[in-house]
């Protein structure tokens, strides 16, 4: 007779871990993105108009580096990664096109135009925001409760008192251009539908593989747009640090994916997403150590979105109490997660 051996459950506090270090880890790319391009010799004084271009063909390459890793993993825990049948490739293909080619086009742009780190990395927040006022009108059991309406609105205040810049008149009391926050909130917006898009066509194929091939085709595409931008690898100063930089954030994209996955897998999603809050705090504190600085506004408005990731995933034990039973409606939480 033969015993059927049980795989052994993570503690809860091996979860919790888990859900933090992805997190952390998520943050670190809006500076690091910055230090490798000046250590690379991509600035916009150096390569003038083809510097956006110059920008995308070189990150494309990190997710690229990232799409092999997460394919390698979803090997190694035993996963046919060519056995996607043509319906399947096409939902790859879209995903990619949109999670990682478009979305990381208006992401690498917004963030390297935008000056404070600390602010693109709040902006970047706005994903969380969008993503649930579209599951409002996605989903039926995913309404806006009174107390996720309440966090939004704490979220959207903070992301506009980041932009304060302490001038006196209306003109130039906030700092805002197209291609810097306006671009980074098209990227919460694309990142957002992502999600779902995720949600709809993720479950006929292991989170690894889609992953995994989405990142690498998105790459491929990305690498593309940004050669006609003016790109070229050879304008690249391949040195040593900005090598080890380039797989740096490519296992930024890679590890905390697996981490969260595993997470999600044996824990609670609704109890480790909750820990969102804590990535854009992991990017602005490396972007202080690395010689940013915070200014009021940034502290204030980084305060308000943290907490109102908080209330919209996991609302304290004081504001649940205050729900109806229509607010207490079990919530359908996203178990794919795309960050920078």
């Amino acid at each position: 007779m033969t015993k059927t051996v049980k795989k052994a459950t993570p503690s809860k506090m091996a979860i919790v871990i888990a859900a933090i270090v992805a997190n952390i880890i998520w943050g670190t790319p809006f500076k690091l993105i910055k230090v490798m391009n000046e250590e690379m010799g991509i600035s916009r004084d150096l390569l003038g108009d083809n510097y956006l271009g110059q920008v995308l063909a070189t990150i494309s390459i990190r997710f690229f580096i990232a799409g092999v890793m997460t394919l390698i993993f979803a090997k190694a825990i035993k996963q046919d990664i060519f056995k996607v049948n043509k319906t399947q490739w096409k939902e790859v293909v879209i995903m990619g096109l949109l999670s990682t080619t478009a979305a990381y086009f208006f992401f690498n742009i917004g963030n390297v135009t935008i000056t404070s780190t600390i602010n693109s990395t709040i902006l970047a927040q706005s994903t969380i925001f969008f993503a649930a006022i579209l599951a409002h009108f996605a989903y039926k059991n995913d309404k806006l409760s009174t107390v996720k309406a309440l966090g939004l609105i704490i979220g959207f205040a903070g992301l506009i008192i980041s932009q304060l810049t302490g001038g006196t008149q209306l003109s130039d009391m906030f700092s805002f251009s197209l291609t810097g926050e306006g671009f980074m909130l098209i990227y919460g917006l694309l990142a957002a539908l992502a999600t779902m898009l995720a949600k709809k066509i993720g479950s006929s194929l292991n989170s690894f593989v889609m992953t995994g091939w989405n990142l690498v085709i998105g790459a491929l595409a990305l690498f593309i747009i940004g050669i006609a931008m003016g790109g070229r690898l050879d304008a690249i100063n391949w040195s040593g640090l900005g090598v080890v930089l380039l797989i740096i954030l490519a296992a930024a994209s890679a590890i905390p994916f697996s981490l969260w996955y595993w997470a999600a897998q044996y824990g609670n999603l609704g109890e480790i997403t909750v820990f969102k809050f804590i990535m854009p705090i992991s990017g602005s504190l490396l972007a202080v150590i690395l010689g940013e600085h915070f200014t009021v506004a940034l502290a204030v408005g980084l305060a308000l979105v943290c907490i109102s990731i908080v209330v919209i995933n996991r609302p304290p034990k004081f504001l649940q109490a205050k729900l109806t039973k229509e607010d207490l409606e079990t919530e359908e939480l996203e178990s794919k997660i795309q960050q920078p």
